[in-house]
């Protein structure tokens, strides 16, 4: 206990806890579109917000002898190691949601992602046994390191340094925003932690998550522009953006599918703009699982939107395209609103060496209104036999 300024914890820790208090209240959310990716960030939030306040709870009640301490105090530094792993796998979860926008996806790592953190939920469960495998507290409620407290610091380091891996494999693969702040959460992370572990009584380790959080969220501001806030799919601005990095890419393999909502006008008419605006929000989730890992979706003006996939393959991008036509089955054959849909798509390929991305998008746009034509005289077609 000598070794620790109480002092300095207190403002450490209240100032950590501060931040995430600032950072709820203030964060400006849309709430017709609750994201994913809006969830995981309040919920790291709370968790943060709480690992501060546990952890001041712990150095207050360190040494103090009362009836219960003891078994207060494992629980709490339980609790702080817990919540320590937890951080790390949601900004994991966070940090691929905001990659690849696909909640298909998310669950389908989620529980592996989990297992590290599973691990040490375990071995702290077994260590309130008083094994002290993580740590130990003594009969005069002092707190003591185990042998085997680096383990929980080794989960947290694998989970940032899965989240960077997350981060550069999406730009060497695919098309995913290039800028998306990682480093900006991960860097403080580290140096907090790794200052609290090789220096006990001195609590940065959460308080540099706080200090992350807010730093993260001022550059997702900057992101947001590039996000449509209806589909939740990235917007004509961050098209314009990649487009502008394509032209510098002679050796480009790219392929893009346009897509356009046959009869979206019918939706509007029939069932109201509330509804229109919640079939954009479906189809946006529709594409956006869809489209594999190396594919990006944006919404590039009104009910049409564009995929494009960093391949060679039409065969590839021919599958992608029934993929989205199956999903589109299986949301007309399980929904419950009233409206039904259907895409008119059209599929090209992008020839860096003599198409202009002018060329590309108007092939694109061309092929798509073929479909379309053909979706129109079939249902012509029908009318009359009916």
């Amino acid at each position: 206990m000598d070794s620790v300024n109480m002092a300095e914890v207190i403002i450490v820790n209240g100032i950590g806890a501060f931040l995430m208090i600032f950072l709820r209240l203030t964060r400006i959310e849309n709430p017709e579109n609750r994201l994913i990716g809006d969830k995981l960030f309040n919920i790291i939030i709370t968790v943060t917000l709480f690992g501060c306040l546990i952890e001041l709870l712990t150095f207050i009640i360190d040494g103090k002898t009362f009836t219960g301490a003891v078994s207060i105090s494992y629980l709490l530094n339980s609790m702080c190691f817990i919540g320590t792993c937890s951080v790390g796998y949601l900004w994991c979860l966070f940090t691929d949601f905001r990659i690849y926008n696909s909640t298909l996806r998310l669950r389908r790592y989620a529980l592996p992602v989990a297992i590290p953190l599973i691990v040490i939920v375990g071995m702290n469960i077994i260590n309130l046994n008083g094994c002290g495998i993580i740590f130990t507290v003594s009969e005069e409620n002092v707190y003591a390191r185990g042998d085997m407290v680096i383990s929980a610091y080794l989960v947290l380091f694998l989970y940032f340094f899965y989240s960077i891996f997350l981060m550069e494999n999406s730009k060497r693969r695919g098309l995913h925003i290039r800028f998306f702040p990682v480093y900006f959460f991960v860097v403080p992370c580290m140096i907090g932690t790794v200052v609290q572990g090789c220096l006990y009584g001195i609590t940065l380790g959460w308080t540099s998550v706080a200090v992350a959080m807010v730093l993260v969220y001022i550059q997702t501001q900057s992101l947001n522009t590039f996000v449509d806030s209806l589909s939740g799919l990235y917007n004509r601005k961050y098209m314009d953006y990649i487009i502008g990095q394509l032209r510098k890419d002679s050796e480009l393999n790219l392929y893009g599918i346009m897509i356009d909502v046959n009869d979206f006008k019918g939706i509007n008419d029939k069932f109201g703009h509330s509804e229109g605006d919640e079939a954009i929000r479906r189809i946006g989730r529709i594409i956006s699982e869809s489209v594999p890992d190396n594919g990006l979706a944006v919404r590039y003006a009104g009910d049409e939107f564009l995929v494009l996939l960093k391949t060679d393959s039409e065969e590839y991008a021919r599958k992608t395209m029934e993929c989205i036509k199956s999903s589109v089955e299986r949301f007309n054959a399980a929904t419950k609103t009233g409206f039904r849909l259907s895409f008119a798509m059209g599929c090209s390929r992008y020839d860096a060496m003599s198409d202009s991305i002018e060329v590309f998008l108007s092939d694109l746009d061309r092929k798509m209104y073929d479909d379309k034509r053909r979706y129109y005289q079939k249902a012509d077609n029908d009318r009359r036999k009916s």
